[in-house]
Formats: structure tokens, C-alpha cells, sequence
């Protein structure tokens, strides 16, 4: 009789804990990144995590993680300055090292850059606040009695997550005295602007900021001389005119702005209530304004006693934020939550604001002095 015992079943052994090195870039990948100080903090706890922060490899993956730029800040133009000046504002532990430009007013800002212009000569200058870097555009070979003009990454299949350095386009919407409105793009690879394209359609455009969807950027133009939206294709070269919604016709406080779904949106006061729009095609390609939302005033801003009707002067489509402006003050507000918070006050209630929102990430190996 066999008396042996029976053999125990063998189990793999446990597989060892994970240590805080192992866990380490998951968990720096999940740091904020609207805040860098964060990042910029952990790249000084010890040379592994610096070696790790400042990696390229690192950096894709936190980028891709995150996926929206934050808002680093917004540029304003402060007309109580005398020749004017543009200084950035900034809404986290980021700022550039020279944030005042004396002389300039701000334009647009998007990928990473800001487009200014210069007081005297009307003259363009493409900003990086980040690396600091500025680019003079040259003048543009025609004459224009208005215009708006927009920066644009022109780097191929970027996923204007880290556009900085790369190359770039301006696209210059203007009119003459001859009732045409024209368009042209400068391109930073060539160093020169393109032919002018012009369509017969007389369109005043102010300087409040542009809104890309697709290939198209979209301008608005002076409510006092027939309010409408020019869209122009930078890469197809076409120009369109597009109505805004007509109980909007006649209301300068109003801005257009990038929809939720990606499509051309608009947003404007009318009687104390926010209305926001967004641009629908329907089968035959014909588009209309649909209305997606209607905000209180009390409610937008949830404070009481505010006797100056609320203006929209900016919309950050990232963050998913509308600057409003009453008296002196202007407020962000967030459209998914509703947070509201004051982040400017006017020294004069007489002239006009126009906030610029500035996004992009900023990560440890760039230049701690701006933190």
C-alpha cells in the first residue's frame, strides 16, 4: 500500500508589488496640466522624474492623455494706454517673460501663437509666448479700408498639441473702397502672401476674434454696416458671406464662437438672455442657425445687482469658456458647469474689451523662469 502523500497542485508565484518608481509616470501623466507649476514642481524631486518629465516620449504621451490644451491665459488690449499696448493676463502659474507689447494691439492667438499688430503702421507680428520667439510678417501688398487676420498651424497632419516652432499661415480678410471683399495668406515655409482672391460683396470687418472650423476661417463684420459672417477657405481659396440669425442682426454684443459638435456656433445678448447657436446642414447642403441654449442673465452670472446688461466679448472652445463683460468687469463662465469667476476689471467702462484666450500646453524643459 502506497502511504506517499500527495503532491501538492504548484502556483505561480505573486507577482512582486509595484513600487512608486513603477507607478510613477502614470501618475505624473495625470497631473493637471492647466497648472505647470505641478509639473514643473515634480521635475525637481529627483534626476529619474526630471529625466522622465523632460523626455519626449513622456511629454507625446501626456499631451495625448490630456488631448485640449489648457488656458494658460488671455491677451487684452489696454486702450488707456497712450499709442495703446497688449498684455497677457495670465490665468495659471505660467507667464511669459515679456507680457506687455507696447504699441500693439492683439488680433488672434491659436496653436500656441498670438497674432498682434502693430498701433502705428498696422504691421503684423506672429508671438510665442511660450519660447518668446516673434515673427514680422511683411506688409500686405494691397490696400484695405478694414481687416481681421488669424494665425493658423501649418504644419501637416500636427495635431496642434505642440505646434511650437513649427510653420504657420496668416489669413487676411479685408475690404476696398470699391465694394469687394478680398482675402489672402501669408505662409511662413515661403516667406510671402499669396494672390489676392475677392468676391463682389462689400463686408466691413471689425477686429473681434476669428473662429476656425476645418479649413475655414470665419470673421465678423461691423453690425453699423450690415451685419454678417465672411468665411474664408485657406485652403481651397474661396470666400463666403454668411447671415447671423436674425433676432441677432443688429447687436454688436455678440461674438462667434466654435459649437460643441465642431460646426460654426454663435453667441449673443438679446434682453438679458444668452443665446447660443450652431450652424446646421441639412441634406441638400443647405445650412441654418439652430438654437441650442438660452442663459439667464442673472442666472449666466449668478450675482445680483448688476444694472449694466452683460456683453459677450470672448469664448475659449477648448475649455469650453464665454468672457462676459458687465459695467467694469468681465467674468468667465463655464458652460458645462456653470462656475462663474471674475478675471478682469476695466479701469474705464467707455471702451470696447475683447478678450483673447490663450491655449497650449507647457510642459517641464521649456524654461522654468516663466513659472
Amino acid at each position: 500500500m502506497d502511504t506517499t502523500a500527495p503532491k501538492r497542485p504548484r502556483h505561480a508565484s505573486a507577482p512582486a508589488p509595484r513600487t512608486i518608481t513603477d507607478m510613477a509616470p502614470e501618475i505624473l501623466l495625470r497631473l493637471p496640466p492647466d497648472d505647470p507649476a505641478y509639473l514643473a514642481r515634480a521635475a525637481l524631486v529627483c534626476k529619474p522624474w526630471r529625466r522622465l518629465l523632460t523626455s519626449k516620449a513622456f511629454l507625446g504621451r501626456y499631451r495625448a492623455f490630456h488631448r485640449t490644451p489648457p488656458m494658460l491665459g488671455f491677451v487684452l488690449n489696454l486702450k488707456e494706454h497712450f499709442g495703446g499696448m497688449t498684455r497677457f493676463f495670465p490665468t495659471s502659474t505660467f507667464c511669459p517673460t515679456a507680457p506687455d507689447h507696447p504699441g500693439m494691439s492683439v488680433l488672434d492667438a491659436r496653436h500656441g501663437r498670438v497674432l498682434l499688430q502693430t498701433a502705428m503702421d498696422q504691421l503684423l507680428v506672429v508671438w510665442d509666448p511660450v519660447t518668446g520667439e516673434e515673427w514680422k510678417i511683411p506688409e500686405v501688398p494691397v490696400f484695405a479700408l478694414g481687416f481681421n487676420a488669424a494665425v493658423v498651424c501649418a504644419a501637416a497632419g500636427c495635431d496642434h498639441l505642440d505646434c511650437h516652432g513649427g510653420p504657420f499661415r496668416v489669413a487676411f480678410v479685408g475690404s476696398d473702397n470699391h465694394g469687394y471683399t478680398f482675402a489672402c495668406t501669408y505662409s511662413s515655409e515661403t516667406g510671402a502672401w499669396s494672390q489676392r482672391i475677392e468676391i463682389e460683396e462689400p463686408a466691413f470687418v471689425n477686429d473681434r476674434p476669428s473662429v476656425l472650423v476645418g479649413n475655414t476661417v470665419y470673421f465678423t463684420c461691423d453690425p453699423s454696416n450690415n451685419f454678417k459672417i465672411v468665411g474664408y477657405n485657406i485652403v481651397a481659396q474661396e470666400l463666403t458671406v454668411i447671415w447671423p440669425p436674425s433676432q441677432h442682426e443688429y447687436y454688436s454684443c455678440t461674438v462667434i464662437v466654435k459649437a460643441e459638435d465642431g460646426t460654426l456656433g454663435f453667441t449673443g445678448v438679446q434682453n438679458g438672455r444668452l443665446y447660443l447657436w450652431s450652424m446646421k446642414a441639412d441634406p441638400d447642403g443647405d445650412v441654418e442657425w439652430v438654437q441650442r441654449r438660452v442663459i439667464q442673465h442673472k442666472t449666466m452670472l449668478r450675482t445680483r445687482g448688476l444694472t449694466n446688461p452683460p456683453e459677450v466679448v470672448g469664448f475659449a472652445y477648448g475649455p469650453g469658456l464665454i468672457f462676459v463683460r458687465t459695467g467694469n468687469t468681465v467674468f468667465s463662465m463655464e458652460l458645462k458647469s456653470g462656475h462663474v469667476r471674475k478675471v478682469y476689471t476695466c479701469r474705464s467702462k467707455n471702451y470696447e474689451v475683447i478678450v483673447v484666450p490663450y491655449m497650449s500646453f507647457y510642459t517641464p524643459g521649456t524654461d522654468y523662469a516663466c513659472l
